[in-house]
């Protein structure tokens, strides 16, 4: 018997969060996510939460977890974006059309209970954190704040109607070849070095003004990306939660702002690519899984670009080449190897000419779907 119900109390949340693991622990290229993050992002205490309504549920067979989903409503994208559609996320399960249909159904019951015509998906919570459905890369690691799907899965949610709005990529380069770094390319070279903006300072964001440095950074963010597709501004206290917990672990060199006469201008955040470390800790930091994950630390190869933006009234002057240029230059002094830039919307245009123009490849790609509401 097959019966969908709601995640209650801690034991579900558990069974909830351990789904993927289930589905993936012998797949090489599956990492598990960071549990107690995971928690502390589904707390009440994530802001994100205090406005946006979430719904988590649980599918078994004869009392066996067989998959999970979530129905999100996000107010501020509904007003912000001017669409009412309502989301699906934490779709997982195992290779069945009874157990994805029955899923998605509780899902879009939701939905339609919001009064909503769309539901699109999946996106498990802001649309910066695991948004889409692996379609290509399968036999890649994923990184950070993306996610890892069966093969199986996308072709399932076609299988009921959902199509295509859009993906989101996976970018990364090999910052040394037979031991000797590479070059710039040639573009991006001269147009950084071409860069003339009077009282033009770059520097590293500082730990002992990391939150004064963070809250410059995010007036570039709201403003730089007010036009990217599906993107409402985030609140300030959701971009410093989020943020946060990971630049504890990032060497200061992987942060670049841009001040010009004081002012914010710019700003360019790459981390580690916490994931080559969490492999290690299984997805768990107790009883050992904090120490194995400091410990693998210090065997990431990988930064990872995260976050890029320059203000509207620099954007033609060359700016984004030079925050390329000194993000690149950090990453190789603090010892990384790998440069990787995800997820990028493929809709936006600029930051894909900005990826590319560094000569950085698409190695994974990620889907998103959507389907009218169907009737009761």
């Amino acid at each position: 018997m097959l019966t969908i119900s709601p995640v209650r109390g801690k034991a579900d949340l558990r069974t909830f969060l351990d789904m993927p693991l289930r589905l993936h622990r012998a797949e090489p290229a599956w990492v598990p996510p960071l549990q107690p993050w995971l928690r502390q992002r589904l707390s009440p205490g994530n802001p994100f939460l205090r406005e946006a309504t979430l719904n988590l549920y649980i599918a078994r067979r004869d009392g066996e977890p067989v998959g999970t989903i979530s129905s999100l409503r996000d107010p501020r994208h509904e007003s912000g974006r001017g669409e009412a559609v309502g989301f699906f996320g934490f779709f997982h399960c195992v290779d069945d059309v009874e157990v994805a249909r029955a899923l998605l159904d509780r899902a879009e019951a939701d939905v339609r209970a919001w009064g909503l015509p769309m539901m699109r998906g999946p996106r498990n919570l802001t649309r910066v954190e695991e948004v889409g459905l692996t379609v290509e890369g399968f036999d890649v690691p994923c990184p950070l704040l993306a996610g890892h799907h069966g093969r199986w899965q996308a072709p399932l949610v076609e299988q009921f109607g959902f199509q295509k709005h859009h993906d989101h990529l996976a970018y990364d380069v090999q910052l040394y070849a037979d031991g000797v770094a590479r070059p710039l390319p040639e573009n991006l070279a001269e147009r950084a070095a071409a860069v003339s903006i009077p009282g033009l300072e770059i520097r590293t964001i500082r730990w002992r003004s990391i939150r004064a440095d963070l809250h410059l950074a995010y007036e570039v963010f709201v403003e730089a990306f007010r036009g990217v597709p599906d993107n409402v501004p985030m609140p300030r206290a959701q971009f410093m939660n989020l943020l946060g917990g990971v630049l504890l672990l990032t060497d200061p060199r992987l942060m670049q702002l841009a001040l010009v006469d004081g002012r914010p201008a710019g700003f360019a955040i790459c981390v580690p690519e916490l994931n080559e470390a969490i492999r290690a800790a299984r997805g768990h930091l107790l009883p050992t899984g904090f120490a194995r994950l400091l410990y693998a630390t210090r065997s990431i190869q990988t930064a990872s670009f995260k976050l890029l933006g320059v203000m509207p009234a620099f954007r033609a002057s060359g700016l984004h080449a030079r925050l390329i240029a000194a993000s690149i230059e950090g990453v190789r002094a603090a010892g990384y190897r790998r440069l990787e830039a995800s997820l990028i919307d493929e809709r936006n245009g600029p930051m894909r000419h900005v990826v590319e123009s560094a000569g950085m490849e698409v190695y994974r790609r990620y889907r998103v779907y959507e389907r009218p509401v169907l009737p009761a």
